[in-house]
């Protein structure tokens, strides 16, 4: 399977510079200047990798806060170039999510490899022609790329696919299995529509900036902690199995907060869902620790916050702006 962040560490380990990309890095991540610090092991290098793209979830708002965070420090010329190396290796992990467009053909074989395959096709099927359909030999020989044809002219815009999934998927006893087959959906049909969005959709669909909680959060809580909690709570109870590793790095810290805010109508309704959550999962002291973390972080303005999200999720996917290419396996 391709790694794409293996060679990046393996590029920022051989830089002369490493121990003040390191440095910078930290600062960026955590707002806290470590003066003496050590060469990191590759695992050490992935994981403040993966922390950085948890905080910043574009390479702009990465640029940004190198900006700014060089902008306060006493050896600001020097790190501005250091700044340029993290940029310039990283542009690619970051061009790793950018969509192109491709056929429809080529989106149906990427779908038909998908382990829910089967899954994948009883809801095309129910949302194309607004019946359920449980014979899998009829489910076997319905043709995918038939089906993807039928839901681009039912759905002409991409706002409205998200919107006829959304409405379908919530018709479902098993809703919340079948919004991540959703998503496996979106991702995969979306970029056949290229730039369609109507102009005055567009500042709903552009997502809100959660910045500031997001780095409140980050200050005192492990990112990966975080997201394994705030997965439990919005999908499945995390396992910590091969798949559900795989699951969880398809989805962004900000799409996973977008969402369990919207699913929880009060900040105690919030903590309660999470409390039950995280003393389920194995260490439970250790993600019971982060409850509070998120509840503060959040506590300011949350229904308003809340009441904007929803007005976002109307017209963009199940899961805001996180993406899955694939799920757990559902029967």
């Amino acid at each position: 399977m391709n790694d794409p962040i293996a060679p990046i560490v393996n590029q920022f380990d051989q830089d002369p510079s490493a121990i003040r990309i390191q440095k910078l890095l930290v600062y960026v991540c955590r707002n806290h200047w470590e003066s003496e610090m050590s060469l990191f092991d590759a695992s050490q290098w992935r994981s403040l990798i993966e922390e950085v793209r948890i905080a910043y979830p574009t390479l702009d708002q990465l640029r940004s806060r190198l900006t700014h965070q060089i902008g306060t420090l006493n050896k600001s010329k020097e790190y501005a170039a250091i700044g340029q190396i993290i940029l310039s290796v990283l542009e690619g992990l970051y061009a790793e999510g950018a969509v192109t467009m491709v056929s429809a053909s080529r989106r149906s074989t990427k779908l038909e490899q998908d382990i829910n395959i089967h899954r994948i096709k009883k809801l095309l099927i129910y949302t194309c022609k607004k019946y359920w359909e449980a014979n899998s030999y009829i489910i076997e020989q319905t043709a995918l790329p038939d089906l993807i044809d039928t839901l681009i002219k039912q759905y002409p815009t991409t706002a409205e696919l998200r919107s006829g999934l959304n409405k379908m998927v919530k018709t479902l006893n098993k809703s919340v299995e079948y919004a991540l087959i959703a998503e496996i959906i979106i991702r995969e049909v979306e970029p056949l529509y290229g730039n369609d969005q109507p102009a005055d959709n567009l500042a709903l669909c552009d997502p809100i900036d959660l910045f500031d909680i997001r780095r409140a959060i980050l200050k005192s809580a492990n990112p990966l902690q975080t997201k394994v909690l705030l997965f439990s709570s919005v999908y499945y109870l995390f396992e910590f199995c091969e798949q559900d590793w795989s699951n969880l790095k398809l989805y962004s810290l900000d799409g996973l907060l977008r969402t369990v805010v919207i699913q929880s109508a009060t900040l105690e309704e919030l903590q309660q869902l999470l409390n039950s959550k995280a003393s389920q999962l194995r260490d439970p002291d250790t993600y019971l620790e982060i409850v509070p973390v998120l509840i503060r972080s959040l506590k300011k303005d949350y229904n308003d916050l809340r009441q904007k999200l929803q007005q976002v999720s109307s017209v963009s996917s199940l899961a805001d702006t996180t993406i899955a290419r694939s799920t757990r396996a559902f029967s």
